[in-house]
């Protein structure tokens, strides 16, 4: 019976083991979503991945987390505020550890869609209940000082901003928090600087619809103009 002895290597392997297969069980239904990211100057692969994703995932809570956010970025708001609760659903009555992470990034997706909507107290309100509950979760801090910014209220964006500056994963995050509160003070121009420099990176890890952007930066040439 020597062969069923257990030593030091054979622990290790065994343990090996059993963490990869929850890494992959873990990882698995996010395997479209990675491989969106890959391509975040290519929308149109970006958006078939996502696809893939509900398609594939089917009722899971993943699935309508993908299909909201491929919603999102073709502008389809009321769309994906429809998939985003039926993820919420899912999580409610399946409350497994994976769903309870799950449900952050659902209720991420409706402060976005309520945030590119212009329902910007709405998405104050969710964002800030997100990062509550998770203070890692530096995107609904970004949302937390567009907000704020929206609603002219620019003392309590500078706070959210200062609270993501220093963070490396941000960085378009950053500039545009910092478009919005350099428009929220009438600075146009450095806004306009701000938009331009995130329109020329790939600011798909934003979520956002492109023609958003796009109509922003319109909104404040405009506004600038009139100002000078």
């Amino acid at each position: 019976m020597e062969y069923l002895s257990l030593n030091l290597t054979s622990t290790l392997a065994g343990l090996a083991a059993v963490l990869l297969v929850m890494f992959i069980r873990l990882h698995w239904p996010f395997r479209f979503q990675y491989m969106a990211n890959l391509y975040k100057r290519r929308l149109d692969v970006r958006l078939s991945w996502l696809e893939a994703s509900y398609r594939k995932n089917r009722s899971r809570a993943v699935a309508m987390l993908d299909k909201s956010t491929h919603e999102i970025m073709i502008g389809n708001y009321e769309l994906a505020e429809k998939y985003i609760v039926s993820g919420i659903n899912v999580c409610k009555e399946r409350p497994s550890l994976f769903n309870q992470a799950m449900i952050h990034y659902l209720f991420y997706n409706l402060a976005i869609v309520y945030y590119s909507s212009g329902r910007y107290s709405e998405s104050l309100e969710v964002a800030f209940r997100i990062y509550q509950r998770d203070q890692r979760m530096t995107d609904s801090l970004a949302l937390i000082a567009c907000s704020h910014a929206r609603l002219g209220e620019i003392e309590s964006a500078l706070e959210a901003y200062q609270l993501i500056a220093t963070k490396r994963s941000a960085k378009e995050w950053k500039l545009f928090c910092l478009a919005e509160i350099e428009a929220a003070k009438g600075n146009y121009e450095h806004a306009l600087t701000y938009l331009r420099q995130l329109l020329n990176k790939s600011a798909s890890s934003l979520h956002f619809n492109r023609s958003e952007l796009e109509k922003r930066l319109e909104e404040w040439q405009k506004a600038s103009t009139h100002v000078s």
